[in-house]
């Protein structure tokens, strides 16, 4: 497992593989995407995925532009930004389809409200990250905020940086993955947790692949059997706890959270459908997600959804699986 930032976490097979850009070390809801290009493509397409481990999407993004990486994981919104500033990018699939973050607070923050009140630090991984855009979406949605300008961000870094953040007192706010969040409450029984974005934005996507129209072109086939190993990753790992803890311990940084609050987290994963079996790149979700970017100003006007998505890796991919 790979923890610092562009060092590369898997050595490339030579055998046409993709070169991935990941926006952040393995989390207990990411895993799947660990699992597709460690387990799943080595064994079943004869290919072995390098990965390399960056601090935001947009750097992840960026690795992508200079030609050191072939396809980048993260936020859709991050894209649309990208998208919106020149550059052409394609949705491909969807490995996490929902959102398991929680917004959670220090002490003296306990209600939305008061967020925008007390002019809390709110730490961030990126202004077009999707930890940011969420809560920009939540406290706009709840007609607190007219514009991102009037929150005070601060980027810190992924969410486990954040997490210790939080909890040492550097910042008031910071979106956590569900599993961190158990965590925290464990660690300091005073902190909120004052929404599950879930809950509140609807068609939610939580990340996606993409790539240039270049790379989709020039590595079709590698994009084809990446996306299809991280289809069935996904499907192995809905209904395998036992698989989920196994790769947990092998790739998140110190083997995870502890047997009780990892347990808890893969039923609200499982529950809430994060990992989708058919790629979840649907155009509701999609239309939902570019409405969202030019809603809170990632960009300037609305993104056309068919400029910036893709099926048809996707849907060689999920033909490619028809007899398994």
């Amino acid at each position: 497992m790979a923890g610092a930032a562009g060092c590369s976490a898997l050595s490339g097979g030579g055998d046409g593989s993709l070169r991935l850009a990941f926006q952040a070390p393995a989390e207990t809801v990411d895993i799947n995407t660990w699992y597709a290009a460690t387990g799943v493509a080595p064994a079943e397409f004869d290919r072995s995925p390098s990965v390399d481990v960056f601090e935001g999407v947009d750097l992840a993004a960026q690795s992508v532009l200079s030609g050191n990486a072939d396809v980048a994981r993260g936020s859709v919104t991050a894209a649309a930004n990208l998208v919106d500033s020149g550059q052409d990018f394609r949705f491909i699939s969807v490995p996490i389809r929902s959102t398991d973050y929680v917004l959670v607070t220090s002490e003296g923050i306990d209600s939305l409200e008061a967020i925008v009140e007390e002019d809390a630090v709110i730490g961030m991984s990126a202004p077009n990250g999707l930890d940011a855009v969420q809560t920009i979406a939540l406290l706009s949605e709840r007609g607190l905020i007219d514009s991102a300008d009037e929150l005070n961000f601060q980027r810190v870094g992924y969410s486990s940086a954040r997490r210790s953040a939080l909890l040492e007192g550097s910042i008031d706010v910071s979106p956590q993955h569900y599993a961190q969040w158990l965590a925290m409450r464990e660690e300091d029984s005073s902190l909120n947790n004052l929404a599950r974005f879930g809950n509140v934005l609807d068609s939610w996507i939580q990340e996606t692949y993409m790539a240039p129209a270049g790379v989709i072109e020039e590595n079709r086939d590698a994009l084809v059997e990446f996306v299809a190993s991280q289809l069935l990753a996904n499907r192995r790992l809905t209904g395998d706890y036992e698989r989920y803890a196994s790769l947990i311990e092998e790739h998140v940084e110190g083997g995870g959270p502890s047997e009780e609050i990892q347990r808890e987290t893969y039923d609200f994963l499982t529950d809430i459908s994060v990992w989708p079996p058919d790629g979840g790149l649907g155009r509701e979700e999609v239309d939902y997600m570019l409405d969202l970017s030019a809603r809170v100003g990632l960009t300037d006007e609305r993104i056309p959804t068919d400029d910036v998505m893709d099926r048809s890796i996707l849907e060689d991919a999920l033909a490619l699986l028809e007899d398994r």
